[in-house]
């Protein structure tokens, strides 16, 4: 079998709750069922379960004993994980078990075993057996037999029907464990992508403090903020998710040693992201909904680490909230043009080039942009120039001439006015502000 990473079921389970199912089991089967991870070591037990049977009990006291019905069940486990459904054997004594494998990604993690039973009632041939088996153990002959004449007699229809209720329960452990896993591996890669993005926003920090005309950003960077309601109102979904982690990076490293404020801040971020979900469309009972739920989850959570990746969650609802909404036509024809936009704002860009490269007609284009984004061509074309002005001019020592140039304007006076309109201030006076 493939070996992923090393997964330990315990890791997976939610005892509580498996407790009460093999509660339920008992009481409905009359029999006792157990989990067990790969190696035999129990994880979960009904209450009030005593060590097997007295039979059983008898076998365990010796450690040579307890040994045989150990390996008992490792073999049938793993038997039941190479067949990838219930295994019916029989234990070193000649009792009937069987075991229903719990494997996530392929990997076997452990097994739902039950068992310990006979499925005919105990002859004269069959304790001979058991004594025979059990000789080397030093039970006394008349301690084995009366134990054994306790055993549980249960039909083949009956020991089948068991067998697969316990499949039916390690299938559920393996669903659930799988979801944890995936959450476990979700939350370690946003980590990381966070992490990349601190020491990047620690390292422009340290570049920009060693020269003394160096332009510091401001503890909350709103054109990113703008950026990001641009992506989730036109559902980029992998654009979002970039600027989100960009914007985490600032708010961590910011913030870093101040959980409250970050807690703080993501209540910010979920503001933006709802109204960019209603900007693009989204239907507004719904995205009261998510919301109620999203700020119902945000106050249990206290981890920073559940923190980021809780916060792309809500992201991903946000952003099916403005899919649902949308003629996937229509949205794809707007993507690829805004997409278009995006990587060449900073040359001459006009209108009957973008309509050649979707193969559609400049007029219908326009009328159906303007229609979905609430804006012209024209509008947006511009607010991308200017958006991408404003990190230059933040982040870097360029001239207001190279910055023009850089984002499609050749006039730098021309440059200047549109970015007036946009933001209200000069570029000049954009710079000075942040110093």
């Amino acid at each position: 079998m493939r070996k992923p990473e090393k997964i330990e079921l315990q890791e997976l389970i939610d005892r509580k709750v498996l407790n009460k199912v093999l509660v339920s089991f008992r009481e409905a089967t009359g029999l006792t069922a157990r989990v067990l991870d790969a190696g035999g070591c129990k994880l979960a037990e009904p209450e009030g379960y005593e060590d097997s049977c007295r039979f059983c009990r008898l076998l365990k006291a010796s450690p040579r004993g307890a040994e045989r019905c150990l390996q008992s069940i490792l073999k049938g486990g793993l038997q039941a994980s190479k067949l990838g459904e219930p295994y019916i054997f029989f234990c070193h004594s000649g009792l009937v078990e069987w075991v229903a494998p719990i494997l996530v990604e392929d990997h076997y993690l452990g097994c739902v075993a039950c068992g310990q039973v006979l499925m005919w009632q105990p002859d004269e041939l069959f304790l001979n057996d058991i004594r025979e088996k059990n000789k080397d153990l030093n039970i006394g002959h008349e301690e084995l037999m009366a134990a054994a004449g306790e055993l549980k007699v249960v039909s083949g229809p009956r020991v089948r029907a068991a067998a697969e209720l316990i499949f039916v329960i390690a299938n559920h452990l393996a669903g659930t464990g799988l979801v944890t896993l995936t959450q476990r591996r979700e939350i370690s890669e946003q980590l990381s992508r966070l992490n990349d993005e601190i020491q990047a926003r620690k390292s422009l920090e340290e570049e920009l403090e060693q020269s003394k005309s160096a332009v510091i950003s401001p503890l909350y960077p709103i054109e990113k903020e703008r950026e990001l309601l641009s992506r989730v109102r036109m559902g980029d979904r992998l654009g979002a998710k970039e600027i989100l982690n960009n914007l985490l990076g600032d708010i961590f490293f910011k913030s870093a040693g101040h959980p409250e404020v970050i807690k703080a801040r993501i209540l910010e971020l979920v503001v933006v992201l709802s109204r960019a979900a209603v900007e693009g469309g989204a239907g507004l009972e719904r995205l009261l909904g998510l919301n109620f739920y999203y700020l119902q989850e945000l106050y249990g959570i206290d981890s920073l680490d559940e923190l980021s990746h809780w916060i792309v969650k809500a992201l991903d609802g946000f952003i099916d909230s403005v899919y649902d909404t949308r003629d996937l036509k229509n949205f794809r024809v707007i993507k690829q043009t805004v997409d278009y936009i995006e990587q060449n704002y900073n040359r001459d860009l006009s209108i009957e080039e973008i309509a050649k490269a979707v193969h559609l007609s400049p007029f219908y284009l326009s009328r159906l942009f303007k229609q979905e984004m609430d804006c012209t061509l024209v509008e947006h074309i511009s607010e991308v120039r200017i958006e991408k002005a404003r990190q230059m001019l933040k982040e870097t020592l360029r001239s207001i001439t190279q910055v023009a140039q850089e984002v499609g304007y050749n006039d730098s006076s021309y440059f200047s006015k549109v970015f007036k309109k946009y933001t209200g201030t000069t570029p000049n006076h954009f710079r000075q502000s942040r110093d």
